[in-house]
């Protein structure tokens, strides 16, 4: 009897421990099994185990759609893979990137959650946004683990990052939303980094090195 018992609780610990472990997921929303439309058509509403799977979707009367546009309840929109779209958006990367859409009238802010282990050595978080998507207010794009928001600046390129590095090793749920009703979020290529997010100082220092570099050169055509 009290060898079953054992062999139960390590077969429940492994499973507990592969559970745990389990990567996140389609975090460049590539999976997506969803019937293409043709160019210009659209899917509303769209089945969120087919557009996002992996993903869970929520918030309040949030409605999933796919190449297509909410007029009013907030919504989770994929966009792709035949552009264009009737919505159009074009991809960031790969064939599909996800749209986030809140007005602020009907429901609660969208959400797209999935909960893994952040993998080990991880010191931060990034994610590809459109050239000029505002992400310095902290109510345009918001990001989570566990609940805890997560700062985010631009780096190189249309990339965003945030420091997750007290996370690094951990179960988490990470979560994408926006509290803004005047901001649409359209993000891609979610990746775990084991670089450091610069800091906020580095980004001065290379815009002043920038400032002097153009005076010095308009300084040396006038001489």
């Amino acid at each position: 009897m009290k060898t079953t018992i054992m062999l139960v609780a390590i077969t429940f610990l492994i499973l507990w421990q592969n559970a745990q472990g389990q990567g996140f997921v389609n975090l460049n929303f590539e999976s997506a099994t969803i019937a293409p439309t043709p160019p210009g058509g659209s899917t509303f509403p769209a089945d969120p185990t087919q557009a996002l799977p992996g993903w869970t979707v929520g918030g309040a009367n949030t409605v999933v759609s796919y190449n297509d546009l909410s007029l009013g309840a907030p919504a989770v929109d994929l966009m792709g893979p035949n552009f264009p779209n009737g919505a159009g958006y074009t991809p960031l990367q790969g064939s599909y990137s996800v749209l986030l859409q809140y007005f602020g009238i009907d429901g609660s802010p969208p959400t797209l959650s999935q909960t893994a282990t952040v993998p080990s050595g991880t010191q931060s978080i990034t994610f590809l946004v459109p050239s000029g998507q505002n992400v310095a207010d902290s109510t345009a794009t918001v990001v989570t683990l566990n609940g805890v928001n997560i700062p985010l600046v631009p780096i190189d390129g249309d990339l965003v990052a945030g420091n997750v590095s007290a996370f690094a090793g951990s179960p988490a749920q990470l979560t994408f939303s926006t509290i803004n009703s005047d901001v649409s979020v359209y993000f891609d290529d979610i990746q775990f980094s084991p670089s450091a997010v610069p800091e906020p100082n580095s980004f001065g220092l290379f815009g002043l090195g920038g400032l002097l570099l153009a005076w010095r050169c308009r300084k040396t055509q006038a001489i």
